[in-house]
C-alpha cells in the first residue's frame, strides 16, 4: 500500500518487536542451511576452504539448523497455545466434552507444534550418540585413509538428517504462517528496520 505525504502509520513496538526476532532467526537458518549443503561460512570464502574443513563445516551445520529451529518454535509457541486453546474450546464447549477429548490428545497446531519440537530433540540426542560411541554406523562423517592422507566423508546419516530438517522447517513455518506469526513475504516486509519505519513517520508529519 502506497503511502501519501501527510499520512501516518501506527505502528506496534512490541509487534516490530517480535517480527525483527523472528526475521533474525530465519536469516540464522537460512545461513546454516547453506552451510549444510556447501560448508561455506558467512565470512569465508568457499575457495579458502580445504575439502575435509568443509565436511566437518556441513556437519557442524546440522546443529545449527536444529537450534533456528527450537528457537522458531520457541517464538511461536505462547501464540499457536492461545489460539489452538481457544478452538479447543470452542469445539468442546461442555467439561464433559473436554473431558472425552483433552487438549493435549487433540489434534490441533499446538500438539503439531510439540511434536516437532520433540523430533528435534531427538535429532540432537542422535547427534551426541554419533559422537560418543566409537561404532560408525551412526556417524554423520567418517574418515578414510588414501595414499594422498586422510579423506572426510558425509554418511547417508548426514544427508537423511539434513532431508528431514527441511521438511521439519516447512512444516513449522507452516505452522507460524497458519496463526498469523510471519507473512509470506516476511523478508520483503521486515526490509526496513522499525528505525527506518519511525524515522519515515517523523519526514511525513513534517511534509504534511
Amino acid at each position: 500500500m502506497a503511502y501519501e505525504a501527510g499520512d501516518l502509520k501506527v505502528f506496534n513496538p512490541s509487534k516490530e518487536i517480535s517480527k525483527e526476532i523472528i526475521l533474525e532467526i530465519l536469516i540464522r537458518h537460512r545461513d546454516a542451511l547453506k552451510q549444510a549443503r556447501t560448508g561455506e561460512l558467512k565470512d569465508q570464502q568457499i575457495e579458502e576452504i580445504k575439502d575435509n574443513q568443509r565436511k566437518i563445516n556441513q556437519v557442524r551445520a546440522l546443529s545449527l539448523i536444529i537450534s533456528a529451529q527450537r528457537e522458531m518454535i520457541t517464538a511461536s509457541r505462547p501464540i499457536i497455545h492461545f489460539r489452538s486453546v481457544q478452538k479447543w474450546k470452542k469445539k468442546n464447549k461442555e467439561d464433559e466434552d473436554r473431558e472425552k477429548n483433552p487438549f493435549k490428545e487433540d489434534k490441533n497446531d499446538y500438539n503439531e507444534l510439540i511434536k516437532w519440537l520433540n523430533f528435534l530433540k531427538q535429532c540432537t540426542v542422535d547427534i551426541l550418540t554419533a559422537e560418543r560411541t566409537k561404532t560408525k554406523k551412526d556417524d554423520f562423517l567418517i574418515i578414510e585413509n588414501t595414499n594422498e592422507g586422510e579423506f572426510y566423508k558425509l554418511t547417508n546419516n548426514f544427508f537423511d538428517m539434513l532431508d528431514d530438517l527441511e521438511t521439519s522447517y516447512e512444516q513449522i513455518y507452516l505452522l507460524m504462517l497458519i496463526n498469523k506469526i510471519v507473512s509470506a513475504g516476511i523478508e520483503e516486509d521486515e526490509e526496513k528496520t522499525y528505525k527506518e519505519k519511525e524515522q519515515e513517520a517523523i519526514r511525513r508529519i513534517v511534509d504534511a
